[in-house]
């Protein structure tokens, strides 16, 4: 490994699956995975093969998303692999806690390297006849309250719309009682959702994305009155991106990712890329998405997707050393 690898950002986000439980309205039909002609789950002994590159050339944390990373089959035996690589390998887990009660087992073996990151997004199951699955249900609080338990890291994420806005600071005391963590994040607008009665794209969806989106202006200003301190800046694993605040009150806090303040760019988005005017995400993080695609998390450039399915290892280090080289010259830009 050599001096610029090891500069380089150590965190690489895998959707395995685009297969999930529920269909939430601000949620695509393929989850976080980037083309939506591409459905299923990544074949295991193909994503060992790339997450055996990504270590080799410095990625240590891996974040599992989906669709419901617990729907599939060998997401036991992928913790063990990641955890294997190396004493410095860590994971975070996004789920909507689905079948979560089947692997506590494993996630509690290897607490010290994992959390626990759980989409809850209101208290009731419904907000003015609009349904919300991923709701602080009795199943979540009961399964909330064993990670806690065996004392493993666990936050939820709160994405903060206009439909669920009053809910959101009665979410944030009850979650708080549960003894964890919060991350609230704004609407990302982009052109495809489910929706609330059926699916939409294009323009009908920008328009719902752009209607649904609400400031998080009275968030912070309810979470400055609860908190004991707080910081401008305050990041976990990953500085890129949307700038990220924190709150904090006793041993807990409260993370939040606000689109309004900007985001890190590469010189490469700002004097190359098509799509700079519209991308309000910028540069987070190296992504792997079903079809063994690689490429920047949220990101629209096609010129930027590296299709690594049947590649040797040396192929596929060459794509990631071509995504990893834009994460070494970024700089925060407001659109």
């Amino acid at each position: 490994m050599n001096k610029n690898e090891k500069e380089r950002i150590n965190y690489l986000a895998i959707a395995i699956t685009t297969n999930c439980n529920y269909k939430c309205f601000y949620c695509k039909p393929t989850g976080e995975n980037i083309q939506t002609n591409l459905k299923g789950t990544i074949n295991y002994e193909s994503i060992k093969k790339i997450i055996k590159v990504a270590y080799e050339l410095g990625i240590t944390i891996f974040r599992i998303t989906g669709g419901e990373p617990t729907m599939v089959e060998y997401l036991p035996e992928l913790i063990n692999y990641i955890m294997n690589l190396g004493e410095n390998t860590k994971i975070r887990l996004n789920t909507n806690g689905y079948k979560l009660n089947n692997i506590l087992d494993i996630i509690e073996h290897y607490k010290e390297r994992i959390d626990i990151v759980i989409s809850v997004d209101s208290v009731n199951e419904y907000i003015h006849g609009i349904q919300y699955p991923k709701y602080l249900s009795p199943e979540i609080k009961k399964i909330t309250k064993e990670l806690i338990k065996r004392k493993i890291e666990t936050r939820f994420n709160i994405v903060v719309t206009k439909q669920n806005i009053e809910e959101i600071n009665e979410l944030i005391e009850k979650s708080f009682s549960l003894g964890v963590n919060i991350k609230i994040l704004d609407l990302i607008i982009r052109d495809d959702y489910y929706g609330i009665k059926h699916q939409i794209t294009g323009e009908e969806a920008l328009k719902f994305g752009k209607d649904s989106y609400v400031s998080l202006e009275g968030v912070t200003s309810y979470l400055e009155k609860i908190s004991d301190n707080s910081k401008s800046e305050y990041h976990i694993y990953n500085s890129f991106g949307i700038p990220r605040s924190g709150y904090f009150i006793g041993n807990q806090w409260v993370q939040v990712k606000d689109a309004s303040k900007g985001a890190k760019y590469s010189q490469f988005c700002i004097k190359n890329c098509p799509y700079f005017n519209m991308c309000n995400e910028g540069l987070f993080s190296p992504f792997l998405s079903v079809g063994e695609i690689l490429h920047l998390s949220g990101c629209k450039n096609k010129n930027l997707y590296y299709d690594l399915k049947g590649k040797d290892e040396s192929e596929i280090r060459k794509d990631f050393n071509e995504i990893l080289n834009l994460f070494e010259d970024t700089e925060l830009r407001k659109n």
